[in-house]
């Protein structure tokens, strides 16, 4: 006689309670002991799609009612405090914020006389940031605003520059006559 236990499918009433097991896909197995049970949820055998019912009972329930670490996302981090997942349910990309806007007020300042720099400035942003919409890694929303801001921008730019010009010739001629 062996005092070790034989592992049998059906339980005694003193022993640990049996389970069945029912899959997604309609299949039932078991009756399980809960040990047994335990195991199949560490060996990812058993995911949250699944129903467990007591072998005393006609109630199916949710396996991650029983085993609540079913109900996490199914995705998890590195490790790393700075590692960044995406879950299925919020996988949208992300979309830099343009900067229309402010674009749009460098392009007037620089364009009304203030400083050509701001035309400059204005001029940068909204080409840069057109060419990030068109990459699509920034929000398009802001599409018109940059257009603008980029021609105004470019207009300010020109026209200091036809100034500047214009000032360098009207000083040679005078240096001249």
């Amino acid at each position: 006689m062996s005092s070790a236990p034989e592992h049998s499918q059906t339980a005694s009433p003193n022993e640990e309670p049996l389970f069945f097991v029912k899959i997604p896909e309609g299949q039932i197995f078991g009756p399980v002991p809960s040990k047994e049970l335990d195991q199949w949820v560490l060996q990812g055998r058993i995911d949250r799609q699944c129903e467990l019912r007591r072998t005393n009972s006609q109630v199916w329930e949710k396996s991650d009612q029983r085993y609540p670490i079913l109900a996490l996302p199914e995705q998890v981090g590195s490790g790393s405090p700075f590692h960044q997942v995406r879950l299925n349910e919020t996988n949208a990309p992300y979309l830099v914020p343009h900067r229309g806007i402010p674009s749009l007020i460098f392009a007037l300042v620089g364009l009304l006389g203030i400083c050509p720099i701001f035309s400059i400035a204005a001029w940068s942003m909204a080409h840069s940031d057109l060419e990030e919409i068109d990459k699509e890694h920034m929000d398009p929303g802001g599409r018109t605003l940059l257009l603008w801001a980029n021609y105004l921008g470019m207009a300010g730019v020109i026209g200091y520059g036809v100034l500047f010009l214009g000032f360098l010739l009207v000083a040679m001629l005078r240096l001249l006559l």
